[in-house]
This record gives structure tokens, sequence and C-alpha cells, in this order.
């Protein structure tokens, strides 16, 4: 593998009450959560960030609590992804920009995830990505099928940032198009085979040198098979843990 790809596994969410007794300890306080998922988990994908902005001291608990190698993938605030008009977009995005600022070192990709309502427009994703800072990883989520055709996925491309995969929705738009690989894996349960497929095609991506991240559906398995994942992958095919893990 080169040793620039790396593997980021975990789940949408941390903070479930139904993961006690499974994942979590039967004890634990709901503050001590995310601590314990990052020193078995690499990743974790932040909800939150889509219905409200976060307040600096939140994020900067959660930066805290988490060694360095760790990374948070945001999802971008509805405002900017659920209103076809985009009104107020400059303000829109500098707030998200500010919000992401208190992860430093590990915000990971900033997820933008439009509806299943909102076909087609050429003119969206210009007005976006001229907004962005230049070092951000961008993951672009669509979930109307008119956006899933080449050209689309080219753009996205050349610009450095990855077509989402939403495996089991409806429509989970193109497999493997990005500069970096971003998978939410959405079914409720993944066989032993399902899972060794997904095994084999992250082991692909990472032999071709572009780094993957993988959400699991917070179910109550959702961590447990983002650990079994990530931990056949690492020892089927020799992907390292991220440094400082």
């Amino acid at each position: 593998m080169p040793a620039s790809a790396q593997l980021f596994v975990g789940t949408s969410g941390f903070s479930y009450s139904s993961w006690r007794g499974r994942f979590y300890p039967k004890g634990i306080r709901s503050t001590d959560m995310l601590a314990y998922y990052a020193q078995r988990l690499a990743t974790v994908e932040v909800n939150t960030t889509f219905y409200r902005t976060q307040p600096d001291d939140v994020v900067a608990g959660w930066a805290a609590a988490v060694p360095p190698a760790f990374r948070f993938a945001v999802k971008a605030h509805r405002r900017i992804t659920h209103n076809r008009r985009m009104p107020n977009l400059e303000e829109a995005v500098r707030a998200l920009v500010g919000e992401t600022e208190g992860f430093g070192e590990r915000l990971g990709p900033v997820l933008f995830q439009f509806p299943p309502t909102a076909p087609f427009d050429e003119s969206r994703l210009p007005r976006i990505a001229a907004l962005l800072p230049g070092h951000w990883q961008v993951a672009f989520q669509f979930r109307h099928r008119s956006w899933h055709t080449p050209r689309v996925a080219d753009l996205i491309e050349r610009m450095g940032s990855a077509v989402v995969y939403g495996d089991g929705e409806a429509e989970p738009g193109p497999l493997g198009r990005g500069a970096f690989i971003y998978l939410r894996l959405r079914r409720e349960s993944y066989s032993p085979q399902r899972l060794a497929a997904w095994k084999r095609r992250i082991a692909g991506y990472l032999d071709g040198g572009r780094d993957v991240f993988v959400y699991f559906k917070h179910e109550r398995l959702g961590p447990l098979y983002a650990q079994r994942l990530a931990e056949q992958i690492r020892t089927s095919f020799r992907v390292p843990a991220p440094t400082g893990l």
C-alpha cells in the first residue's frame, strides 16, 4: 500500500445510549463516550452541525477528547444544501468555516449532503466551491439521480473532492469517484460476505493511493461493524492505523 493512503472507519455520530452494554460499557457517562470511542475508531461523522452551528466550546471539547490522528467529518449546515436558491450563502459558509476551525488538524472531510428533492443545477457547485477554503477535503452527496452523471463526477474530481457513495440508499451514487473515497454504509446489517466484499474494494482504493473514509449507520451494530472492517483490512492487507491512534 502507498504510505500516503490512510484508512478511517467510524460511524455517523457517537452519542447513543443504545450502544451501552454492546460497544460502550454499561455505566459510561455521556461525557466520556467520545474519548472511549476515539480509542477504538479513527473517525466520526458529526451530524449535529447540519442542524445548528455548534458553540466554540463544544467543538474545542470534542477536539480535546481525541488523539491527534483522529478525524471529524463535519456535515455542512442544511441552509447551504437544502435551499435551492441558497440565500445568504456567503454568510452560511463563513459560519461553517468558523465552526470547523475549532477542530484544527483533527478536521477530516466536510460533507455537503443534498436532499432527494434537489435535482441537478449546474450553478450550485461552482457557487459553493468558490467560497470554500482550499485546504479542505470536501465530499458531495447527491440523492437525486440527475446528479449521477460522469460530467458531475469528473467536475468533482477536478476540484480535488469526493463523490459520496451511500450503500443501501435509494440513489447511492457512483462508486469509487473522487480524489479520495467517502463511503456511507447505510444498511442495518452487514453479513460477513458483504463486509469481505467491501474489504477487498477498499483495499483497492488504498492501493491506488487514495485515502478512504467509511461511516456505518448508527444502529446498535454500527460501531462493531466499523471495528471489524477496519481490523480486517489492516490485518489482511497490512494497512497501518493512522499515526497517533
